[in-house]
């Protein structure tokens, strides 16, 4: 049955990686746009830990994780994201769905092996900014963004011994991203708006190569208990960037709408745009398949970006976050209740993103729910997640988002490979 599942969705949602808008931020203006979550949602739920790992679910923050999948275990994910945005004058709503993640485990002999595509960042916006100059002519500019990077990964896991593993994660990440800037000049002296301007619009075709290593560490303690360790490092590695620039004179009409008029284009090929040194560490203490509470901590060197970078208002420093959450199932292996099947998640976290704009620091907040529910043979399961965040503030004429979002991610499991005595 997995089989089945797998061939269809994966043909489904692989196609529809490419064209879907995932996010309606503003700050998606800066950078390679809004950096998406590179987990399960059921691991979201828990605060974004790549600490802790199991036999039913595919960790890929951790590709160590991946040695203690004693299954083939197919999981998927998608998400809706509602979007409050507002500053110091008005409010605005959007709403946003992505396909979050396809990937595929399996054991391979001493060996366990991991495939998968997810979203690596979304761009989209749509931001009109209106002022006067000091000539009292009001001038009108609008900037439009929109497409996005994508990253397909294969993982490899060895269990050195019963407590420590290690993995390793190669990932190809690649995209393309149209980003526009359209001004128009009216003069307000004698009150004729122009119906010709400029616009400046780029589009961007990324590709380049990122990897992943990273270890899992389990002690047992007395009373059933569990000591979890684990870390994550991304070294400094480049993406290239074909550029396509069209400069150009636009006529707005009211019969024929925005025409391009006298357009010119240059490309710039091969241009080298860096994926920053990225690394994590977290503890956590449970007992095994009852409950789990943990703490983590990632940072990324993000203030590199200020040399490929430049915008008027804005520069990098490094990002960091910090996450806390865990689990609790009342009775995996209940046969009387499926309450006492189901498990209950919640997580936190907090991030600075590194980004300054008019010299304020865009922090955030993220609040994390959701329920497990386990479905089928070999423990396969739903998991519903909800969460609340907050990005951004309105100070020095910024804005900020308010957002809320549904997630549900399918785990399943079934056994691969192996030769069957009965049939």
């Amino acid at each position: 049955m997995i089989r089945k599942i797998v061939l269809g969705v994966a043909l489904a949602s692989t196609c529809h990686t490419f064209a879907q808008q995932g996010t309606a931020s503003p700050y998606s203006y800066y950078g390679f746009g809004d950096q998406q979550f590179k987990g399960a949602n059921e691991i979201k739920s828990m605060g974004s830990l790549a600490v802790y790992s199991d036999s039913l679910h595919i960790n890929t923050l951790n590709p160590a994780s991946y040695a203690k999948l004693q299954t083939t275990t197919f999981s998927l994910g998608a998400s809706y994201k509602g979007n409050n945005l507002q500053n110091a004058n008005s409010k605005e709503k959007t709403t946003s769905g992505s396909f979050d993640y396809l990937a595929l485990a399996f054991p391979a002999g001493d060996f366990n092996v991991a495939v998968g595509i997810m979203p690596y960042s979304f761009v989209g916006y749509n931001i009109q900014n209106t002022n006067i100059n000091d000539n009292g002519m009001t001038i009108s500019r609008q900037y439009v963004g929109e497409g996005g990077l994508n990253r397909t990964f294969l993982g490899l896991s060895y269990k050195i011994s019963k407590n420590f593993s290690i993995g390793v994660n190669g990932a190809y990440i690649f995209g393309d991203t149209e980003t526009s800037l359209t001004k128009f000049i009216a003069d307000n002296g004698e009150g004729v708006a122009f119906d010709r301007g400029s616009r400046i619009r780029n589009l961007n075709n990324y590709s380049g190569f990122s990897i992943t290593g990273g270890f899992n560490f389990e002690q047992p303690l007395k009373n059933k208990l569990k000591l979890y360790a684990s870390a994550t490092f991304s070294p400094e590695m480049q993406l290239k960037n074909d550029q396509t620039k069209t400069l150009a004179t636009v006529r707005l009409s009211t019969q024929t709408g925005l025409q391009e008029i006298n357009a010119t284009t240059t490309q710039n090929s091969n241009e080298e745009m860096l994926l920053p040194m990225n690394y994590s560490f977290g503890a956590g203490i449970g007992n095994h398949l009852k409950w789990f509470v943990g703490a983590e901590y990632t940072a990324n060197q993000t203030s590199k970006y200020n040399t490929f970078y430049k915008y008027e208002n804005a520069t990098y420093n490094d990002y960091m976050k910090i996450g806390v959450g865990g689990f609790y199932t009342p009775k995996y292996n209940s046969f009387t209740s499926y309450l006492e099947r189901m498990t209950y998640r919640a997580g936190f976290n907090y991030e600075n993103t590194g980004l300054v704009i008019n010299q304020e620091e865009i922090k955030g907040i993220n609040a994390n729910i959701g329920i497990g529910f386990p479905v089928g043979r070999y423990n396969s399961n739903i998991n519903l997640g909800f969460e609340y965040g907050q990005k951004g503030n309105t100070n020095m004429g910024l804005i900020k988002e308010n957002y809320y979002g549904v997630n549900i991610g399918l785990s399943f499991n079934d056994v691969w490979f192996k030769r069957r005595k009965f049939d």
